[in-house]
């Protein structure tokens, strides 16, 4: 990206999502190590984990801030080895239930879009068991169209298709099954081409 580092790259009625800086660091360990944050996504990092972290480059993603300037939370926009665009997220506790989340991801997602054209895809991973990640992608318009044992839990695996989320038609309530997403089929993914979890997450 041509930005400079700490530019914001969108803006949402509340919010600022930008580049990570250096100085964001506190906040990235903070989520690397609390266990609420963790619960989902295999618990703390290991304090060896935490330390390379820190000496390598852990500025990538989008942090997800207040236009005050609170940060809130964090996005990520990579590929899953199937090739589609992947969100991933976290967000501070002490920020839940305010209506950051959509209006990050909301955001994040039209982004991804706009960043590249030729997608037509954007898919998400969380733990079934993980009910307010769940909710947050079906309120999101994104549908769940598979799921999945990895790292000893039961994966769900949600997308939204760019007409779809172009429409808007989402944010109203509208709804789609899982084969109005995509090429109109449930995608049977093998072992092989399960998304792997952002690592910095």
């Amino acid at each position: 990206m041509s930005t400079k580092r700490g530019e914001a790259l969108a803006r949402t009625e509340r919010l600022v999502l930008r580049e990570v800086r250096s100085s964001d660091l506190p906040v990235l360990e903070r989520m690397w190590r609390d266990p609420v944050m963790r619960r989902y996504l295999g618990g703390p990092v290991s304090d060896e984990v935490v330390a390379e972290r820190r000496v390598s480059d852990h500025t990538g993603g989008l942090m997800v801030a207040r236009c005050s300037g609170e940060i809130v939370g964090w996005c990520h926009l990579g590929r899953c080895r199937t090739g589609d665009l992947e969100l991933s997220y976290v967000f501070l506790p002490e920020w839940w239930g305010r209506g950051y989340a959509r209006e990050a991801c909301v955001a994040a997602i039209g982004l991804a879009f706009d960043r590249f054209p030729d997608d037509v895809r954007l898919i998400a991973v969380t733990q079934e068991a993980n009910l307010r990640s769940v909710r947050l992608l079906e309120a999101l318009g994104m549908v769940r169209v598979d799921a999945f044992e990895e790292f000893d839990a039961r994966q769900v695996m949600y997308a939204i298709d760019r007409p779809w989320a172009a429409s808007g038609a989402w944010a109203d309530g509208g709804h789609r099954d899982a084969k109005a997403s995509g090429d109109g089929e449930k995608p049977q993914l093998s072992a092989g081409d399960r998304c792997k979890i952002a690592d910095a997450l």
